[in-house]
């Protein structure tokens, strides 16, 4: 059970993730506590307010060994997610289920308030995502959702260059993210936009100082499948 939660790339590394589970011969279900766009569904689509889907996503499941379970289409691009405990009853049903747990409204940074993210209790990885697009750029509300929670953790102000060390101090704040570790499970970090030789320095920079809180820090591209893991 792996909630993926952040900012910067959460829905492309999911599906990434989904895709090479799959194809490794595993049976992944992908859900939302949260909201999701139709468009990023994978799969077989099943929406929980348009009736009684359990069968119908048991024999997806066993026949094609992948699924997406949306809970209630709002928008006719967005759906709500399901329950934590709706998660929780499924995750004895497939090898792994990958949760978007998080919003973040298109941006690269996040720090979580105190209700984020929706994490199923039966999570054993949660899974967190910034995108290093944002080093070199003026600290904003264009690139950074929770505005006012980074600026308190890193003690920057508005319109500072967000630098490699303000990010390490968001990432590794102990009131955020690593404060949201599950019970019994792991919390990792994954640097998103990591494309070129000085932005995996940087991203090398950034994680001796974050193992720990995080179990581990992987960098890369979600988009092109690459990462580095440390430890």
């Amino acid at each position: 059970m792996v909630a993926v939660a952040g900012a910067g790339g959460k829905t492309t590394l999911v599906r990434r993730l989904a895709a090479e589970a799959h194809a490794a011969g595993l049976r992944v279900l992908l859900t939302t506590t949260t909201h999701m766009g139709m468009a990023e569904a994978w799969g077989p689509v099943f929406v929980e307010s348009e009736g009684d889907v359990r069968d119908a996503l048991a024999t997806a499941l066993r026949k094609e060994r992948r699924a997406t379970l949306l809970g209630r289409q709002v928008r006719p691009d967005k759906v709500e997610g399901v329950s934590p405990e709706r998660v929780d009853a499924l995750a004895g049903e497939v090898d792994l289920v990958l949760v978007e747990a998080d919003g973040a409204r298109g941006r690269s940074l996040k720090m979580p308030a105190p209700h984020e993210p929706v994490v199923p209790a039966s999570t054993t990885l949660l899974l967190v995502v910034a995108a290093l697009d944002v080093l070199g750029h003026p600290i904003g509300p264009e690139r950074v959702h929770r505005l006012d929670l980074m600026l308190a953790a890193t003690g920057r102000a508005p319109g500072e260059p967000l630098d490699e060390a303000a990010v390490g101090l968001a990432l590794g704040d102990p009131a955020g993210y690593p404060a949201r570790r599950p019970a019994g499970g792991r919390i990792g970090l994954f640097l998103n936009k990591v494309e070129d030789a000085r932005m995996e320095a940087a991203a090398a920079r950034i994680a001796a100082g974050l193992v720990p809180p995080y179990a581990f820090v992987a960098a890369g591209s979600a988009r092109d499948g690459m990462a580095r893991l440390w430890p």
